[in-house]
């Protein structure tokens, strides 16, 4: 059986070996926030369960890890904006779905250069990382969101960004091909490059773009709130069990369709 990886790293090409040796291992891996105190860091890794945290000069053991599905490659702590953090866990299939579907909807090649600038330990950030991975594109990461240095990224080469509002209206857009806008509800008159995004932590990420479900993605509304029925969702929650019922996922958001399109 897997073990849990707890990468207590920045988002960097570190970040990205350290990743790439624990999935060749055969593990997963729990990316922590680096925004919050180093305590409340490894307190959360052993609360889901990581038998190992590896740090930038050291990989420490913990005590009672859980075992990991041999599939399972991710556990990523929701938000916790109605709760405590959940950890979300996905397999290396729906990691991989995911990418592939907003590959597809974005037209993306091997010729782009995804910039990760907002944070890998959450689904936003991380699936920036597998997305690159995927389309087998150029990735350059920053540690934290910095207007100036994600503009001068844009200038260097990076085409694609994902972003969330606040951070949008402090660059100018037209310095990207496309940017991807989710995490918070999106302004109105957008510029034509801005591709609003609806998804969450279980859903694998972004799913709706534009209001359109990517391929392979089902999406209907029962009794006013949002279900989904996707390869990219999640496998389970860390200690219970997948809040899913025959095959359909209900997010917990209310919203309708309108023109064919899903408002929010």
């Amino acid at each position: 059986m897997s073990k849990l990886i707890a990468l207590d790293l920045p988002a960097s090409d570190r970040f990205v070996d350290a990743l790439d040796r624990a999935w060749n291992a055969g593990d997963a891996v729990l990316p922590l926030d680096q925004r919050v105190a180093p305590a409340l860091r490894h307190s959360i890794a052993r609360a889901f369960g990581a038998s190992f945290i590896q740090s930038s000069d050291s990989l420490t053991k913990l005590s009672g890890g859980s075992e990991m599905e041999p599939d399972e490659a991710l556990v990523i702590a929701t938000s916790g904006s109605t709760g405590e953090p959940k950890g979300v866990v996905h397999t290396h299939a729906s990691l991989g779905a995911a990418a592939h579907a907003s590959t597809v909807a974005l037209g993306s090649t091997s010729k782009d250069h995804w910039l990760a600038c907002i944070p890998v330990s959450h689904i936003g950030g991380f699936s920036v990382v597998t997305r690159a991975r995927h389309s087998g594109c150029s990735l350059t990461l920053h540690e934290t969101f910095d207007a100036s240095r994600c503009e001068s990224a844009a200038r260097s080469g990076c085409t694609h960004v994902s972003l969330v509002p606040t951070a949008l209206k402090r660059i100018d857009p037209y310095l990207f091909q496309r940017i991807l806008l989710g995490g918070q509800a999106a302004p109105p008159d957008l510029p034509r490059n801005v591709t609003v995004t609806y998804g969450s932590t279980e859903t694998g990420g972004g799913v709706v773009y534009d209001g359109v479900a990517l391929p392979g993605v089902e999406v209907r509304i029962r009794d006013g709130e949002i279900e989904v029925k996707s390869p990219t969702l999640f496998s389970r929650y860390i200690g219970g069990n997948k809040a899913e019922q025959d095959g359909w996922f209900a997010t917990g958001d209310s919203g309708h369709f309108s023109n064919g399109r899903l408002e929010v």
